[in-house]
């Protein structure tokens, strides 16, 4: 059986002729213009709250990590494993082109760029959607979005431009684009060690993607050589595995973390560290099969729909470090398969209901607060992800039937 990721050879070329990354036909349509507009409104919001002094901002960790790194000082300055610097160095070599500004200014300058990379996957991903060449698709993933995305925008967090670098990758990926989607995903993991989860679904999955995922790594490894002494690169290095250790160690014995193991711990169950730590696993290769099957029986565009949709699941369920802010990565995957209920498959109330469950994970405190009175907020997002793991599980297998139906007749 041929499979999308192993071109055959035809009489004239070696492989499949790779479609390019981006198409700006239809960027500007008017649906798409409203839903540009609404990112510019987050974006004027999130700078409004930086000059006016607001305080809440997790930018400074990166501030800080950038200076001490052209100073060739320690990057991981605080080492509880809650706050400070807990990604690889070369998230603060990438930040020092904003540190270089004013903070004021670099903080919005970061935000745009965020805000833009975000809103660029967001919209290329949806076209991977069959039937996406209808107006408003992009303008319903925005309205998903930008509330999802508030907390990130306000905050600064790194997650943004994460999750539109991955967002990218699979785009990328599904256009036999192998080079670009590889600098993506690995940039991805620069910027946020959580893309490493994807990165490595995708090493397994696309065989041509291999050697350019493990070039690109190297890369990406080497690179800080080029530019510290080698005695610091690898101290930092060191303290880099130090402090993920610790801070992963922390997410799950420290409440407050958005994750289905903390919220049976809100309900009074405690799930042991150890057993937490298998059932990561067990989950790790049930998302890898899940990944494997959807490329075995979709085509490449409807495959990369449900390869970033079991990372992000993946992420949300049994990442250690999963916060509130985290679930912006789940907006792309709620938005494509509600648009396809409601403007590809015209199923109205599953279109509803994918709506209902972007809605809670929104309102996740008033939710949390009227159910459960002076309960902590963190245990609703994870009943909404679980259910919405369900949807995308029933709709892998059921398409599958599907398909096989079909052909069978």
């Amino acid at each position: 059986m041929k499979k999308h990721w192993e071109p055959e050879p035809d009489a004239s070329s070696a492989a499949e002729t790779p479609t390019p990354c981006v198409n700006l036909r239809g960027i500007t349509s008017p649906g798409n213009r409203s839903a540009w507009v609404l990112w510019g409104l987050l974006f004027l919001a999130g700078a409004a709250v930086i000059i006016h002094g607001d305080s809440r901002t997790d930018v400074t960790a990166l501030w800080l990590s950038s200076g001490n790194w052209l100073a060739g000082q320690g990057l991981y300055f605080d080492g509880s494993g809650i706050g400070g610097f807990v990604y690889f160095p070369q998230a603060a070599i990438l930040f020092i082109p904003f540190a270089l500004f004013p903070k004021i200014i670099g903080e919005v300058l970061w935000r745009f760029v965020n805000i833009a990379v975000f809103a660029a996957g967001l919209y290329y991903f949806m076209q991977l959607l069959a039937g996406s060449a209808k107006k408003n698709i992009f303008l319903l993933a925005t309205l998903i979005s930008v509330p999802l995305a508030w907390d990130c925008v306000r905050n600064g967090q790194s997650t943004l431009i994460m999750a539109g670098l991955m967002l990218l990758a699979v785009v990328c990926a599904s256009r036999s684009r192998w080079w670009p989607a590889a600098l993506l995903l690995t940039l991805s993991v620069a910027f946020k060690p959580l893309a490493l989860v994807l990165w490595l679904l995708v090493l397994v999955l696309y065989r041509p993607m291999t050697l350019r995922l493990l070039l690109a790594l190297g890369a990406f490894a080497l690179f800080p050589f080029l530019i510290k002494n080698h005695a610091y690169v690898m101290q930092q290095y060191s303290e880099c595995m130090r402090i993920m250790t610790t801070a992963a160690h922390v997410g799950v014995v420290v409440s407050g973390w958005t994750t289905p193991f903390n919220t049976l711990r809100e309900f009074g169950v405690a799930v042991p560290e150890s057993v937490q730590t298998v059932i990561r696993f067990a989950a790790a290769f049930a998302a890898l099969a899940l990944c494997y099957a959807a490329v075995r029986w979709n085509d490449p565009k409807r495959a990369s729909i449900f390869i970033y949709s079991f990372a992000a699941l993946y992420l949300m369920l049994f990442s250690p470090r999963t916060e509130n802010n985290t679930y912006v990565m789940l907006g792309p995957a709620i938005a494509v398969f509600m648009a396809d209920a409601l403007l590809v498959k015209r199923r109205i109330s599953t279109g509803i209901m994918l709506g209902g469950v972007a809605l809670v994970i929104v309102g996740h405190r008033a939710v949390a607060h009227l159910l459960i009175p002076r309960s902590n907020d963190t245990w609703v997002p994870p009943i909404m992800a679980v259910l919405f793991c369900c949807y995308v599980l029933a709709s892998l297998f059921l398409e599958r039937s599907g398909t096989a139906a079909t052909a069978e007749s």
